[in-house]
């Protein structure tokens, strides 16, 4: 069985298949068991069966509640579902049973085994939406080659002719969405210019017009609410959907319905039809607008339906004559239909791109234009002398339909924005960076999809987690963004150095709003978790035993003094002990200048005792009363009692974090001091006493908090 790569147009009411053939430099659209080349986009499952396509359409005309349609539409919304027989399915589980059927179907009407796939998406589609058809496509079975924008296939089928350079815009009006394309097409090379569109507006709107219509005079007739009989409803669909497809060709129709045991008969009128939905294709009349607008910004001067050489039809909605009007109103000139097939169009384009994406280039055989033209003027019904041309993957240049940023907080630091990375209308394959000053481990990067600043107006589209960033300093990350050929985005990110950071895709469910709730709880606990440890606790204990009387208390009150003045006392709270045979607090976690002079002024020598029985450390280190930089500061003159406690004491004290300075004058025991010490104790002479307090401070400065306190 011969393999092959196919392009699937899958469509919100229609969806083909077709192939490119090497041997023939052509496409061929592959038909179904109905021999035809649409299969409706219509699923039933009812009692364990499944049925597509035209019997899942009969099912839905006969009123059957079991079946789905227009779910296309509806990709990506976790919060949309169908509830079939007995059990609900998202719109990509509907997706991925449809497509699976109707590639078997294709595959055995045509004899032919399926290798990979191209599956087209509205333009407009989001990421969202576009991984929800890659994965129904791998549910399907299919192995899924790449997602191409529907209008740029549109393109690739009709606009590669190898001509004259031309502008083209492509409007597609499908069952159930609305793009419109611009693109420049020059020989074999386009580029997409600017796109816009609508994924909830489509044929099926210009349907509910009349089912509205419908209705409300079986309502006003009868009495009766057809929404309240499921199968009738049902019913009533397919009709107003037959009957918009005849006021294509006729002026009026009429449309019957059966209720509750009622018949109602109802006459619609084009005319009529056309006024209802005005405002329906006045929408799509504004999107093209947005489009030339958007050139224009680009350009740097005016663009609008002057520059548009062609304007090209796609999707079964735009056979609707008002669509047709309304092209030659807007744009002077009618739209091209000779050659074209909407209904296939987007189907042949992604074919070729199928055949692209494995071999990187295809010779197409094309009729001659300048042939051709010359055979129509002369009358003759001679033959045209093809021509071939070979079409390389990167002479197709797509573009972003939407704007990517990250959510960011503003630079007032009070509130989150969208900071765009990619614009709106940029190359599809091209990195786009932004560089952020960040401080933490950890830095979570929300993707959004959307032109606006306010985070609320744009969509979560994925989260990811930066990791790798140097602890405790802030840094400079480079976040760069790529937006692949798929239209899916992909993250990582770098130091300024080029240093690579890990970066790792999460899920999140979470909506705009628990997103920036949680972060502005995290932001605020950061700030008072960084509040509280930019606080700084010093016990400074002065021994205040006999020895300690005359000159060195004196010398001992100003290097205290001395040690405060060092200090930011917004940030450095201080205890000031007095020891000797007991502890005696003078001040308790006071950051007042004033009141800590008077603590030291009140530290005197004898106040509580005479001897060195205190062993301030062991009765004091617990008494701390943050988890923050902890310090303390002992001021000695002689041998204490029970060295061995205090020694153990300050082990503890240094296991638990506390940096302990040792300083000895007179007598003091070095040894012991630097046993007590975090680093190494220091004995000096009493002139020398206020510098090392200075030093002290400094140390403490620059050593336990990482810089200046002043």
């Amino acid at each position: 069985m011969k393999k092959i790569n196919v392009g699937i147009d899958l469509g919100t009411t229609y969806s083909a298949v077709a192939t490119f053939s090497k041997e023939l430099g052509r496409v061929q659209v592959l038909k179904n068991s109905y021999g035809k080349d649409c299969t409706p986009s219509v699923i039933c499952i009812d009692n364990g069966s499944i049925m597509v396509g035209e019997d899942a359409k009969n099912e839905q005309k006969s009123g059957n509640v079991n079946t789905a349609a227009f779910y296309k539409s509806m990709m990506g919304d976790s919060n949309w579902s169908a509830f079939i027989n007995g059990q609900e399915y998202s719109a990509e589980e509907l997706s991925g049973l449809y497509l699976a059927h109707l590639i078997q179907d294709i595959k055995s009407t045509n004899s032919i085994d399926i290798d990979g796939a191209v599956i087209t998406v509205p333009a407009y589609f989001n990421d969202k939406q576009r991984e929800a058809t890659i994965r129904a496509g791998q549910k399907a079975g299919l192995k899924v080659l790449k997602i191409i924008n529907e209008p740029t296939s549109a393109i690739i089928a009709y606009g590669l002719t190898g001509g004259k350079e031309k502008n083209v815009l492509v409007y597609d009006l499908g069952g159930g969405t609305f793009d419109v394309t611009v693109a420049n097409v020059n020989g074999t090379r386009i580029d997409v210019l600017a796109t816009n569109g609508n994924h909830q507006l489509g044929g099926k709107d210009w349907d509910e017009t009349l089912i509205n219509q419908v209705k409300e005079k079986f309502y006003s007739e009868f009495g009766v609410s057809i929404d309240d009989h499921e199968e009738d409803l049902k019913e009533l669909q397919v009709k107003c959907e037959e009957a918009k497809k005849l006021l294509s060709s006729v002026a009026s129709t009429i449309i019957t319905i059966q209720c509750d045991g009622y018949l109602g008969k109802y006459t619609v009128t084009r005319e009529d039809f056309n006024d209802q939905t005005y405002s329906l294709l006045y929408e799509t009349i504004l999107l093209i607008k947005s489009c030339f607008d958007e050139i224009s910004e680009a350009q740097n001067r005016p663009f609008g339906w002057n520059n548009i050489d062609e304007v090209v039809l796609v999707g079964g909605s735009t056979r609707m004559p008002q669509v047709k009007d309304m092209i030659i109103k807007e744009y002077g000139r009618p739209p091209i239909t000779k050659d074209i097939n909407v209904d296939t169009i987007v189907a042949t384009g992604a074919a070729m791109q199928a055949e692209l994406c494995v071999s990187n280039s295809i010779t197409l055989t094309v009729a001659s234009s300048a042939s051709a033209n010359s055979a129509k003027s002369s009358g003759t019904s001679m033959p045209t002398a093809p021509i071939t041309l070979t079409i390389h993957n990167s002479d197709i240049q797509d573009i972003t339909a939407h704007s990517l940023g990250m959510l960011a907080l503003a630079s007032d630091e009070k509130s989150y924005i969208n900071s765009i990375i990619i614009r709106k209308n940029s190359k599809v394959n091209e990195p786009f960076s932004r560089e952020y000053t960040f401080s933490g481990e950890k830095l979570q990067v929300y993707v959004l999809q959307g032109e606006a600043r306010d985070p609320y107006e744009c969509d979560i589209i994925g989260a990811y987690s930066i990791t790798g960033m140097p602890k405790d300093n802030k840094s400079k990350i480079k976040v760069n963004f790529l937006y692949n050929s798929n239209g899916v985005v992909e993250v990582n990110a770098c130091l300024d150095n080029g240093i690579v950071l890990s970066s790792t895709r999460e899920n999140t469910n979470e909506t705009m709003s628990e997103i920036i709730a949680r972060l502005e709880r995290e932001k605020k606990e950061a700030e008072e978790e960084a509040k509280r440890k930019s606080r700084i606790e010093i016990m400074l204990m002065i021994d205040t035993s006999g020895s300690m009387s005359g000159n060195r208390i004196r010398e001992a009150r100003r290097a205290a003094k001395d040690f405060v003045k060092e200090f930011d006392l917004n940030r450095v709270f201080i205890s000031v002990i007095s020891f000797a045979d007991r502890s005696q607090y003078k001040c308790k976690w006071e950051n007042d200048e004033r009141r800590l002079y008077h603590a030291i002024d009140d530290v005197d020598v004898n106040d509580v005792g005479y001897c060195n029985a205190e062993t301030p450390i062991n009765n004091n280190y617990k008494k701390f009363t943050r988890d923050c930089p902890r310090v303390i500061v002992v001021l000695t003159d002689g041998y204490w009692n029970d060295q061995s406690t205090e020694e153990t004491a300050a082990d503890r004290a240094k296991a638990d974090g506390i940096i302990i300075y040792g300083i000895g004058i007179g007598d003091a025991d070095e040894a012991f001091l630097s046993r007590i010490s975090s680093g190494k104790g220091k004995k000096v002479d009493l002139s020398q006493l206020s510098a090392t307090f200075k030093e002290v401070a400094s140390s403490i400065a620059t050593e336990v908090v990482g810089n200046s306190l002043k």
